[in-house]
């Protein structure tokens, strides 16, 4: 799931044009954001973050990057193959 600022209509023509897997909540008010504390420095918008969260509902990891998006990606890829790898150790 992703979560923005945008709205809902926006949302989906980014999900689409993208032909993503998942959907979007839209956060026009922020209340999400401030729980999750994403906010730019100064108010100028919202931070990119990715929170990976498991099964059971626990965030196992964060990552903030907002200059290198391949960057961003290889890191929560790392993240969620970590934590498949201790789900198959524990199996």
């Amino acid at each position: 799931m992703g979560i923005s600022s945008d709205s809902v209509e926006t949302q989906v023509r980014f999900r689409d044009s993208l032909n993503l897997p998942f959907h979007f909540v839209s956060d026009v008010d922020k209340t999400i954001i401030r729980l999750y504390d994403v906010r730019r420095r100064f108010g100028l918008g919202t931070s990119r973050a990715t929170y990976v969260v498991d099964k059971g509902g626990v965030i196992r990891g964060v990552h903030h990057n907002e200059i290198n998006m391949g960057s961003h990606v290889q890191k929560v890829i790392g993240l969620v193959r970590g934590i498949e790898f201790e789900a198959g150790r524990k199996a």
